[in-house]
Order: C-alpha cells, then structure tokens, then sequence
C-alpha cells in the first residue's frame, strides 16, 4: 500500500486494502544491500498505563543480529510509530535483505507492498485456507512455521521509487500476510520507505 510519507508517519493509523499495482521484478543494477534482523514476538501492551493485565499483541520488533537476543534500540525520531514495525529504509536500486524469525503460534511472513506482488500470489492468498492445511507461500513471499527463521531477498525496482509529485521519497507497508486472518490483525504491519536512486547512504 502506498501512503504519502508526511500523513503517514506523522501518527500511526493504518488503513490497510484496496488495490494494488503490479510491479516488474527485473534485478536493478548497482545500489546497496541492507539488512535487517526482524522478528515476529508476542509482546504486552497496556500494563503501564495502569492495566494491571495489558493485552498481548504481535508485533515486529528489530533485532542486532542472527543471534535474536538484542532488540534493536529505536531511535528517538521513530518512537511516535509506536505499535508499527521498525522502519525499513532503501534506496531504488538496493536490495533489502530481511533475516525473519517467527517467535509465535502461528505461520507468518513478510510481504512488502512495494517490492513483490504477484498476480498468482495475489488470487492464491486471498482464498480461505481450509482448516489443518499448510499456510500459502510464493517464492520469497514464504510463510514461516513458529520457530522458524526464514530470510528474503528483495530488489526494489524503479516504480517502487518516489515519483515527480513525491519529494524524494514514498511510503509503503510491509505486513504478514500467510494465508490466515492473523497477521495485519494481529499487529504484524510496518513502514517502509523507498527514496530515488542514491539518497540514502
């Protein structure tokens, strides 16, 4: 999903459907590779407001490395994305690497908006999986198993990019989408931002 950047990050309310353009995969020449430590944990809300028994939810939090046993501090400038996954930053050209573990109870992935869709995963995923079967997974849209660790590989094309009326950049959200009504529902949802060619360093 594609969301102008200032109205987007400036409080975190998330309208996640409607359409979706179909991007080409072609491999972009040159450009960085970035990585990202991202787990899938269940975490407690609510507790410090007051609520003796908070809420649990799922949510995407940022590790330091493979090992998963330091979460990432966010910086000061990101705090306000509260709930929301930790930000993803790349420039058109780069390829986003994303080393996934699933902490839950259930299948889940992550799937950015911005960089891989597919028409085929598009139709299969938004078919009710009968109960007791597999979650559905495409390529490097896999779903990931509880307890598993999963690392996709994503080259972000040109029209993932900002365009003229952009200022340099443009929002997306990545999510789980693993072919149950437990992912976006369930907290699993979070920003990222693709800037023109060499922006970022």
């Amino acid at each position: 999903m594609r969301v102008p950047v200032a109205l987007a990050l400036a409080i975190p309310v998330l309208a996640v459907g409607g359409g979706i353009a179909v991007y080409s995969y072609a491999r972009p020449v040159g450009g960085h590779s970035r990585t990202y430590y991202i787990a899938a944990d269940e975490v407690t809300y609510g507790a410090q407001q007051g609520s003796p028994a908070g809420y649990r939810t799922a949510v995407y939090q940022e590790y330091t490395d493979a090992s998963f046993s330091r979460v990432k501090p966010r910086p000061a400038e990101w705090r306000h994305l509260s709930f929301l996954g930790p930000l993803i930053r790349a420039n058109v050209g780069d390829t986003v690497r994303v080393v996934f573990r699933n902490r839950l109870g259930f299948a889940a992935n992550v799937h950015p908006d911005a960089v891989l869709h597919r028409p085929d995963a598009e139709n299969a995923l938004s078919v009710a999986a009968p109960a007791g079967s597999e979650p559905l997974g495409q390529e490097d849209d896999d779903s990931v198993a509880p307890g598993q660790t999963h690392t996709y590989t994503w080259a972000v094309p040109s029209q993932a990019g900002p365009g003229p009326e952009d200022h340099g950049s443009v929002l997306w959200l990545y999510h789980s989408r693993a072919g149950r009504p437990t992912g976006v529902e369930a907290g699993l949802i979070g920003p990222m931002i693709i800037y023109k060619r060499g922006a970022v360093h």
